[in-house]
């Protein structure tokens, strides 16, 4: 009785076809994670400087990575909200922490085809350039952005500060905004980060 037997190399294209399909379920599992990304890098509180009134002032920085989608849109016109969180907290042990600031500071990013230059427009700035890479690296700043009134909060008392970085989905175009609810390359929004702030009086020296 004779069994017929698959040939070595009939198991070598069967394995290499195996791996090779592995190889693009995993790029393509890698390309989705990297799609799009944010993510706070850097904060900090400081006292504001004379003739501004006196507050403490945000400093931030962020890795922002724009995915194709985004990307793609941008270039063919829809401009694009972004903004940035911040919020204050102070504990109480008899109830729910009370928060003492909730505030944004938006950034809006476009690309005008006649001029073929990206804008970032922020509350402070107007940037135009040629380029989207150029564009960006001004939207992973943010400096001197007064959050907290320095009459709000008081000397000595401790309490837990959170920042993030998002695209305002709600700002799209409402076509835009049903394909993003099913659509993981729209989302675009950080963790929040969260850091202890107890403000001091020779701060302010």
């Amino acid at each position: 009785m004779k069994f017929s037997m698959a040939q070595p190399s009939s198991w070598t294209r069967i394995a290499h076809g195996l791996l090779g399909l592995l190889l693009m379920c995993v790029l393509t599992m890698s390309l989705a994670q990297l799609d799009s990304s944010t993510k706070v890098t850097a904060v900090k509180l400081e006292p504001s400087k004379a003739p501004a009134p006196a507050a403490w002032n945000l400093a931030a920085e962020f890795q922002i990575e724009l995915g194709h989608k985004l990307r793609e849109a941008v270039d063919r016109g829809l401009p694009l909200q972004f903004t940035v969180d911040f919020q204050l907290m102070r504990s109480r042990w008899y109830w729910v922490d009370e928060e003492v600031v909730s505030t944004t500071y938006p950034l809006n990013l476009s690309y005008n085809a006649l001029t073929r230059t990206y804008r970032v427009v922020t509350p402070t700035n107007t940037y135009n350039t040629p380029t989207l890479e150029d564009a960006m690296q001004h939207m992973v700043k943010v400096r001197d952005w007064a959050v907290i009134p320095r009459d709000q909060i008081e000397i000595g008392q401790p309490y837990t500060a959170q920042v993030r970085f998002r695209l305002l989905l709600t700002e799209l175009p409402k076509p835009f905004q049903i394909s993003a609810l099913v659509n993981s390359e729209w989302d675009l929004s950080s963790e929040w980060l969260t850091f202890e702030f107890t403000p001091k009086r020779e701060a302010w020296k």
